[in-house]
């Protein structure tokens, strides 16, 4: 705009142009049109344009129902292997519940036999301790099995269960070994443990460097008319041999009187003698008996005490068996 000179007036701004018609041109101009659905997509890249359709939706769609079946599927086949794990650790209880059942059996049936074989021993040591051999290796053969309880079925057991049932599984391997002692020593003191009793007099033999072995007195033997013979009570101080055991039911052999090799002297009954072995030694050989019939009766009470928590325990598991963690009842002993 040009500066007025000196005493004129300044020309009046031009009006402002009047905003552009929106009917006029753009999106509303001309007659109204027709909706486009496929308006505002973008068209493939190349070649001629292709007509605008409804691709997108439909891979969209497509992917949406891949999703569905896949988690459709995946519920399918879980639901379908959590019924095939059912199914495994119902095998797996029973397989346990079996086992363990089988070595309650053997308990019982030793304890009915142990006690026909306690009096069989009393009247027969010998027999008896042959019937003792053959009762622990019949029973042990296929019983206990621990490997039987060993999967992942058994972290689901309720914690009572399978303390038991390894407290079973201990004790019934306790009594394979008290039995087998019990056994060994009826057997080699089978003549101690007759009506006729123990060892009741010992000495001491010696051997060629002059080590001494405790050996059984049998009897006393005496010169007689020049020939050795049994002594008379009243003559056992005059004894110029004895027949001895060296060994507990063997045959007893002749050994002479003295401290030279293979000679033997006897133990005086004084006060040590009686304190090492007893008033009365002819009882030894029962007495040790009585602590192992002992032994192997605690171990049979012991198994009673709790297999049947242990089978009550794995029956529970058994017939419902716990396999999301729900958790199993306390077994009882009933």
């Amino acid at each position: 705009m040009a500066i007025p000179a000196p005493g004129q007036v300044a020309p009046a701004a031009p009006p402002p142009e009047p905003p552009p018609d929106p009917t006029r041109d753009g999106a509303f101009a001309g007659a109204p049109k027709a909706f486009d659905p496929n308006d505002g997509l973008i068209a493939d890249i190349g070649g001629d344009v292709a007509p605008r359709g409804n691709k997108g939706i439909v891979v969209m769609a497509a992917a949406g129902a891949l999703v569905f079946g896949l988690a459709l599927g995946w519920m399918g086949n879980s639901y379908t292997s959590r019924g095939a794990k059912a199914e495994r650790a119902k095998a797996k209880g029973q397989k346990m519940l079996t086992e363990v059942q089988a070595v309650a059996d053997m308990r019982k049936d030793i304890s009915v036999k142990f006690e026909e074989l306690k009096t069989q021993i009393g009247k027969d040591p010998k027999a008896g301790g042959a019937a003792l051999v053959e009762l622990n290796t019949t029973n042990f053969e296929k019983h206990p099995k621990v490997d039987e309880l060993f999967g992942w079925q058994l972290a689901s057991i309720h914690p009572t269960g399978v303390k038991k049932t390894f407290e079973l599984y201990e004790e019934a391997n306790g009594l394979k070994t008290d039995l087998g002692y019990l056994a060994g020593f009826v057997t080699a003191n089978a003549d101690s443990l007759g009506a006729a009793g123990g060892p009741a007099a010992f000495g001491v033999l010696f051997d060629k460097k002059g080590n001494a072995a405790l050996v059984e007195r049998v009897a006393p033997l005496c010169a007689v008319e020049g020939e050795e013979k049994p002594c008379p009570p009243d003559k056992a101080a005059s004894a110029v041999a004895y027949m001895v055991r060296a060994k507990l039911g063997a045959d007893p052999v002749r050994a002479e009187r003295g401290t030279g090799e293979n000679q033997v002297v006897a133990l005086a009954n004084n006060e040590m003698y009686t304190y090492i072995v007893g008033l009365k030694p002819e009882n030894n050989a029962k007495i040790v008996y009585g602590r192992l019939l002992g032994q192997v009766k605690a171990r049979l009470e012991a198994m009673n005490k709790v297999e049947r928590k242990a089978i009550n325990a794995l029956k529970n598991y058994s017939d419902n068996p716990d396999i999301d963690g729900s958790g199993q009842p306390e077994p009882g002993d009933e």
